[in-house]
């Protein structure tokens, strides 16, 4: 085992404090809404970013908390965001009862944790360079422990769902594929605007789309340093969402809110998706893609999407059985499935995929642990 360095106390403090003013001096909270019925409540803690790096950073996250005894009593939802989004993306401020998922998960009775990763958001700023997939996987464990011991609001959580968006997939997908001791791995898996093969063309555009956030409108007032990218203004439209399903002023609050990425979690992106990583996965997963997602999606390249069956046959040869893969395809729908209209039906398709495996079937699975298909 790898032992960990200590900090002098007073270097720790100081690192302490410069990781909160960090968090506070960033761009502007967006204006977060907490669905009814449920409790919600803003945390932050500290993680590490490796276990030979005993540097603290602050991660921020909205605790949403539900007592259904069979949902949000015991089982609680993960949310993790893709590249250039912070946790608006699972709680968008606009119209929630349509964009956001956190209000339909609450409503069904689950229990949401929706956090900002390490570089956006509330949450602290690495070196550019040290934000890797590996080292997102490794904050994310943390925090998956955090959530069954109860550190985090007080509950102490049996079923972790990671739900992750595009980058925030291959981050879960990374940790579920290379951690071995299951209390540090989430029991279910939602990856969303996440397949093995993108689309080379269109991953391309996005890649030509971005920028140094320093030189942003949006975001250069908010001091990041150099290695931190966002999205030219004006392009997010193209790359992330499929017009005839979108709403105009979802767009436009997007560019508003706009995050970051790093060049290092782009380049660390292929060892995450390597089929040694995902056949190690032991725990049932869902996908969820958008039928119109040009950044997964080329039916003319043999990339469909055309249906859940299609997506399935294109998905299984990754996973092994222990998986239990399902898969949707989401209509009429771009890269950032909650932000169209028909966000709503992959929700209630991920929502009605947990209730079978937790409630409905739980006590009818086979020996991987699949529910009856």
């Amino acid at each position: 085992m790898t032992r960990r360095m200590r900090l002098p106390a007073a270097l720790a403090a100081a690192t302490l404090m410069t990781t909160a003013l960090v968090a506070t001096t960033q761009q502007a909270a967006f204006a977060e809404p907490s669905p009814p019925y449920s409790t919600c409540s803003q945390h932050s803690f500290t993680v590490t970013i490796s276990p030979t790096d005993p540097t603290p950073y602050t991660m921020a996250g909205q605790l949403c908390l539900q007592p259904d005894e069979l949902r949000g009593g015991k089982t609680v939802l993960l949310m993790i965001s893709g590249l250039t989004y912070d946790r608006s993306y699972f709680n968008n401020s606009y119209q929630p009862y349509t964009y956001s998922w956190v209000y339909s998960a609450t409503t069904r009775g689950y229990s949401t944790f929706n956090i900002d990763r390490l570089g956006v958001g509330q949450s602290g700023r690495p070196p550019a360079n040290s934000l890797t997939m590996q080292t997102h996987a490794y904050t994310i464990e943390q925090v998956v422990r955090k959530l069954r011991a109860g550190t985090i609001g007080g509950r102490a959580f049996t079923n972790v769902v990671g739900i992750g968006h595009s980058l925030g997939a291959g981050v879960l997908q990374y940790l579920a594929g290379t951690v071995t001791d299951p209390v540090g791995v989430p029991d279910y898996l939602v990856f969303s605007g996440w397949l093995h093969q993108g689309n080379p063309t269109a991953l391309a555009t996005l890649a030509s789309s971005l920028h140094e956030a320093s030189i942003d409108p949006v975001l250069s007032a908010a001091g990041y340093p150099s290695g931190y990218m966002t999205t030219i203004p004006g392009t997010r439209g193209a790359n992330f969402y499929h017009a005839d399903g979108a709403d105009s002023a979802v767009i436009a609050l997007d560019e508003s809110t706009k995050q970051t990425g790093t060049l290092v979690e782009r380049q660390t992106l292929a060892a995450v998706r390597a089929s040694t990583v995902t056949l190690n996965i032991t725990v049932p997963v869902a996908l969820s893609v958008g039928r119109y997602d040009t950044l997964q999606c080329d039916e003319a390249a043999g990339l469909t999407c055309a249906s859940d069956a299609a997506v399935r046959t294109r998905e299984t040869p990754y996973y092994g059985a222990q998986a239990c893969l399902a898969a949707f395809s989401v209509p009429d729908t771009g890269h950032s499935v909650t932000q169209h209209g028909k966000g709503l039906d992959s929700y209630n398709f991920v929502h009605s995929w947990l209730d079978d495996n937790m409630i409905n079937f739980a006590s009818s699975k086979d020996a991987n642990g699949c529910i009856p298909s």
